[in-house]
């Protein structure tokens, strides 16, 4: 009994082992990284001045809305009070100026 638990035990870990070994193989370790473009480390580079550009440019954009919207308040309110202030308006029913009868 203890030999065919060894067994299964040495089978299991060889199999195991031949897996890990062939993952390691796989990953190539060795081999050397090759080395970046020029020209995908300047748009890289391109990107990154973009990214810090677009950020300031929000930031501009965003001050410029809170100042639209508080001048829209301020010229809302102005004008609801001078829409208050104004004569209310009357309804006058005159006579027609023309009669027609029909016979």
């Amino acid at each position: 009994m203890t030999k065919e638990v060894a067994r299964l035990y040495a089978i299991v870990t060889g199999i195991v082992a031949f897996f890990l070994a062939w993952a390691g193989v796989a990953a190539h370790p060795w081999a050397p990284q090759p080395k970046q473009d020029p020209q995908v480390a300047a748009l890289a580079a391109r990107q990154q001045q973009i990214q810090v550009e677009s950020l300031r440019v929000k930031r501009i954009v965003d001050a410029r809305w809170t100042n639209y919207r508080r001048n829209l308040a301020a010229h809302n309110t102005a004008a609801a009070q001078t829409v208050s202030a104004a004569p209310a308006v009357r309804v006058v029913n005159l006579p027609p100026l023309v009669v027609t009868r029909t016979s």
